[in-house]
C-alpha cells in the first residue's frame, strides 16, 4: 500500500475489481500453481491487504518492510514450496498458461531460474519462477545485496552465472512487444482502464493476447503511458518532499508546477513524491488527483517532523514563505539533494541547486558564500502544463481573446477586465477562465455574463490546454499561466499583482513573447482596452510573439529539473557508497 509512485495501487480498482484482486484470480487458472500467498509488509497501513486477503481466501505472510527477499523466503518456507513463482502485483494481464511454460522450461532443463531464450521477444512481464534451492542461495550468499533485497530474482539478471538460468522457448501468443502493461502510476492506471473499456471486457476477462490485437489495432492507446519508465533493477529511486504553498492568498500556481515536477520525477525518474502543503485544503486536490499523497503543514516544526519521519533524499521547496537560511541549513541534516524555486530569499544559499527563469530579479541575486548552484535561464522555466501535450493551434472562427487572472484572483481582476473590454467589437470572441479557487466563482461568472451577452466564461478547468489552443491573445494576470501561455505560442498582455510581477513580466516583454502593462493597480481600464484592441487588429505583432514564445519556452523545464536533480543524487549515492 506504501507505494511512492502510486500509494495504495495494490488495492486500487481495475475494471471495478482490486488489482490483488485480478492477480489472484489469473492465478487460479495456472495448472501447475498449487498455492497462492500475499507477501506484504508489517506495516500498519498493508491490514488493507490483510483484510483482502481473508476476504478472497488467500494466504497472506508478512514481514519486513524494507527487505521483499526476506518476506520471499519467510513465505516459501510457511508454504513449503520446492518452486515459486515471484509474481508482481502490478501485472494485471498475467497468462496463467505463459506461467506454466515457464514453470515447466525450468523444470524440464533441471534450472534454478527461467528467462526465455535470447532473442525471442515476449509481452508478458511480472513472473519470475526460481527453485527454493536458487532462494536459499540468494539469502545465503547475497542477502545484503540492494538488488536482492528489493528486486528478489532481480539479483540473477544482473548475475547470470549465480544460478543455473534454464531457457524457455518462445511462445506463440505473446511473441511480440507489449510495452508497458504495468500499473506504477496513474497514467498507467487510466491505460488499463482504456484497454478494458475499449475491449468491452469486465474484470478479470481480457487476455493478454486480446490486448496485443487491440494495440495493434489502436497503436494511439500507448501514448496514455508510453512516456512513464519502468524501475530499474537497483535499489529504489528514492524519494522527495516537495514544500509548497498553495490555495488561499497564495494562489494555485506552485502547486501546478510542482505537480509537473513531481510527475517528472515519478514517471521519468523513478523518484517518488510527497508533498508537505502549506495553504488551504482545496490546493491538495489537484495533489491528489494526480496520485501524490499532501500532508498539510502550518508551521516549520511540522516540515521538520516530516522530514524526520520519511528520510527523503531530496527536499524541494517552492514558496513565499518558506524556511529561512538558517532554518534551512538545521532542516537538512542528512539530505543528500535540496533545491529552491524561484526563491529571492537567502535560503536559497543554503540549497545544492536553484533554478530560476531568466527574469532581472534572478540575474540580481548575489550568490557570494553560497553552497547553490544556480541555474538560470528559460529552460529551467517550471510550468503546469500536462507533459503529453504537444502545443497546436486550432484556428477559431472568430479572433478570440482568453482572459485569465489566476486560480484564485485574489485582486477582482476578471470583473475589472470584463468591465473594461466592454467597448471591444463584438467580433472577437472573449473568454474569461474563472479559477478554481476563486471566491463565489459562481456569483462571479454570473456578473461578467451579465455585463455583455456575448462573454462567454470557463469554469472549473484545471488544464487550460484547449483553451490555450484556440486563443488568438490573452489578457492575463502575471504568473504560472503567462509561462504557460508562452510556451503554447499565445501572445499576451500582462498584468503584475505586485512590482515584483510586473518586474518579471518585463523579461517577457523583452524577450518578445507579450506585452506589460505594469502593476494592474496603477493601470486604468481605458489602457487595458487601447492594448488589447492594437493586438487584436496587428495579426503581423502577434505572429512575432508567438514565435517567440515557441523559441523560448519548450515545456520540457520539469522534465529537465527532475533530471538534473536525479543525476545529482545518482552521483551524491555514489559518492556516498564510495567514502563507506
Amino acid at each position: 500500500m506504501g507505494s511512492t509512485r502510486l500509494p495504495g495501487k495494490v488495492l486500487r480498482p481495475v475494471a471495478g475489481k482490486p488489482l490483488l484482486w485480478h492477480i489472484v484470480h489469473r492465478l487460479r487458472a495456472s495448472r501447475l500453481i498449487a498455492d497462492i500467498a500475499i507477501a506484504t509488509t508489517v506495516n500498519p497501513q498493508d491490514e488493507a491487504i490483510v483484510e483482502f486477503g481473508a476476504a478472497h481466501g488467500v494466504r497472506v505472510i508478512r514481514g519486513p518492510e524494507d527487505d521483499v527477499l526476506a518476506r520471499f523466503a519467510k513465505a516459501a518456507e510457511l508454504l513449503d514450496a520446492d518452486i515459486i513463482v515471484r509474481v508482481s502485483s502490478d501485472a494485471p494481464f498475467l497468462d496463467a498458461r505463459f506461467i506454466d511454460h515457464l514453470v515447466m522450461s525450468m523444470i524440464e532443463q533441471g534450472g534454478d531460474y527461467v528467462l526465455m531464450e535470447k532473442g525471442a521477444p515476449c509481452a508478458h512481464e511480472g513472473v519470475d519462477p526460481l527453485t527454493h534451492r536458487a532462494l536459499d542461495k540468494l539469502m545465503l550468499h547475497a542477502g545484503d545485496d540492494p538488488a536482492a533485497r528489493e528486486h528478489v530474482t532481480g539479483y540473477f539478471k544482473l548475475h547470470p552465472d549465480f544460478v543455473r538460468i534454464a531457457r524457455a522457448p518462445a511462445y506463440p501468443l505473446l511473441a511480440r512487444e507489449g510495452g508497458r502493461l504495468t500499473i506504477d502510476t496513474p497514467d498507467d492506471l487510466a491505460f488499463v482502464e482504456a484497454v478494458h473499456d475499449r475491449l468491452h471486457a469486465k474484470a478479470g476477462e481480457a487476455s493478454l493476447s486480446d490486448l496485443l490485437l487491440l494495440l495493434e489495432r489502436e497503436p494511439e492507446l500507448r501514448a496514455i503511458n508510453g512516456h512513464v519508465k519502468q524501475k530499474p533493477i537497483l535499489p529504489s529511486g528514492g524519494l522527495a518532499l516537495i514544500r509548497c504553498d498553495g490555495g488561499g492568498k497564495f494562489g494555485y500556481g506552485h502547486v501546478k508546477r510542482m505537480v509537473a515536477l513531481a510527475r517528472a520525477l515519478r514517471d521519468r525518474e523513478s523518484i517518488g513524491v510527497l508533498f508537505a502543503l502549506h495553504g488551504t485544503p482545496d490546493a491538495a486536490l489537484p495533489i491528489r488527483r494526480a496520485g501524490f499523497e499532501a500532508v498539510m503543514i502550518d508551521s516549520h516544526d511540522d516540515l521538520a517532523a516530516l522530514i524526520q519521519e520519511h528520510m527523503p533524499d531530496l527536499l524541494l521547496l517552492d514558496g513565499r514563505e518558506g524556511p529561512s537560511r538558517g532554518e534551512l541549513e538545521r532542516l537538512r541534516g542528512d539530505i543528500p539533494i535540496v533545491a529552491v524555486i524561484d526563491d529571492g530569499s537567502d535560503a536559497r544559499l543554503a540549497a545544492d541547486f536553484a533554478y530560476y527563469p531568466p527574469v532581472p530579479q534572478a540575474k540580481a541575486l548575489d550568490w557570494t558564500g553560497a553552497r547553490a548552484v544556480p541555474r538560470i535561464g528559460w529552460e529551467w522555466s517550471l510550468l503546469g502544463l500536462n507533459p503529453h501535450l504537444t502545443p497546436v493551434h486550432a484556428m477559431s472562427a472568430r479572433p478570440t481573446l482568453l482572459v485569465a487572472m489566476g486560480g484564485s484572483d485574489p485582486q477582482g481582476l476578471t470583473l475589472r477586465a470584463a468591465q473594461a473590454l466592454l467597448p471591444l467589437d463584438p467580433v472577437f470572441r472573449i473568454r474569461f477562465v474563472i479559477g478554481t479557487g476563486v471566491a463565489d466563482a459562481a456569483k462571479v461568472a454570473a456578473q461578467v455574463v451579465a455585463l455583455k451577452d456575448t462573454y462567454e466564461t470557463v469554469e472549473g478547468a484545471d488544464d487550460l490546454a484547449i483553451e490555450y489552443a484556440s486563443a488568438d491573445l490573452a489578457l492575463c494576470a502575471f504568473g504560472v499561466t503567462a509561462y504557460e501561455l508562452a510556451a503554447f505560442g499565445v501572445p499576451a498582455i500582462y498584468l503584475g499583482l505586485t512590482e515584483d510581477h510586473a518586474r518579471s513580466a518585463s523579461a517577457f516583454e523583452a524577450a518578445g513573447m507579450g506585452q506589460s502593462l505594469g502593476v494592474a493597480a496603477k493601470i486604468g481600464n481605458e489602457e487595458i482596452l487601447a492594448a488589447v484592441k492594437a493586438l487584436m487588429n496587428d495579426a503581423a505583432r502577434r505572429r512575432e510573439m508567438r514565435n517567440a514564445g515557441f523559441a523560448m519556452l519548450d515545456g520540457n523545464g520539469a522534465a529537465r529539473i527532475a533530471a538534473d536533480l536525479a543525476a545529482a543524487l545518482k552521483e551524491e549515492k555514489s559518492f556516498v557508497r564510495a567514502v563507506r
